[in-house]
Parts: C-alpha cells; structure tokens; sequence
C-alpha cells in the first residue's frame, strides 16, 4: 500500500516537508524534537547562514540538508548560487559538522531509499539535545517596585491595549526630605 505524502510547505518548503514525514516514519514523532530547523552557523567568511535541519550531541553535529528544485538544481541556478551552496557545506564540514543531503525529487520518487540511507547514515538516533539544553543557565533577582513604578508599567500595559506603541515617560529624580 503506497502512503500519500501531504505536503503543506509549513516548514518552508513542500521538500523540507516530506523530509520531516520520512524522518517521522523511520524514528518515530518522539524523535523530532531533537531536530532543529533553520539551525544558525556562521560560514568561514563570518557571513550567517542556516541549516535546513540539525541534530547536536555532545559529540556529533549533523546538518542536513534539502535541496529543492528551486533553489539548489545545478542546471537551475546561476553559478554564483551554485558555487555559494559549496562553500556553505565545505564550511560547516570545516566546522566539524557532518552533512547529509538529499533532493526533493528523492524524497518523492524513492522514499524507502532515503529512509534507509536516513537509518545508515543516523543509526540508532544517539542522545540528541533538546533546544532547552542550549539555553545558558539563568540567574537573577526579584526587583520590588515602588508604588510610581508599577503606576508607570500599569500605564504603559494600558496604552499598549488600546493599540499605542510608543509612549514618553519621564520621571523626576532626586531625594525627599
């Protein structure tokens, strides 16, 4: 029985899409929190770029990558496109990342294949981290506002209700005696 693909381009694409059904279909839906979309890098010229997909332990990236027809077909884009995708997977491979591609064509023509090249080349799914565990720990302090400070923030709460965005406070200064 063949399995029809709904695809909704909720992800950015109809490919990125049918990739996550088919990484959904090999690991199971508990696994997807583990992958992060649209993950930031930085290529070796300092210029920001984003993964279509990345997995991270502690000791194995992974980025994955879509290409559709679109954007990423050699005999589709301009050579400076083309030229510019290398340098962005030749720089995350300097970066110590492994990097998995597949095409939309693949994905929808031989999806049995990419499930099995998915389970080759990520295996039994190591310990991945949640995107909580790549937030910095947090510290801080309750700050108890004086009576015209919360005034001033319940004032601004209201504005901010009736469709204002941009108000000016001032507040006096100095010492009572």
């Amino acid at each position: 029985m063949t399995k029809e693909i709904v695809t909704t381009g909720k992800l950015g694409s109809y490919a990125e899409d049918l990739f996550m059904e088919l990484f959904i279909d090999v690991f199971g839906p508990e696994k997807s929190k583990y992958i992060f979309t649209q993950y930031p890098s930085v290529d070796i010229y300092g210029n920001r770029r984003f993964i279509d997909f990345a997995l991270e332990s502690d000791s194995i990236k992974i980025a994955i990558e879509i290409d559709g027809e679109t954007y990423h077909n050699p005999n589709k884009v301009s050579e400076n496109k083309y030229y510019d995708d290398l340098l962005k997977q030749n720089s995350l491979i300097y970066d110590n990342w492994k990097v998995y591609r597949w095409a939309y064509n693949q994905l929808k023509n031989q999806p049995d294949k990419v499930k099995d090249e998915m389970v080759t080349f990520l295996g039994e799914m190591p310990m991945f981290k949640l995107i909580e565990d790549y937030l910095p720990s947090q510290r801080g302090k309750i700050i108890e506002l004086k009576d015209h400070q919360q005034d001033a923030i319940d004032n601004l709460n209201e504005m901010r209700k009736d469709g204002d965005s941009i108000a000016y406070y001032t507040m006096l200064q100095g010492s009572v005696s």
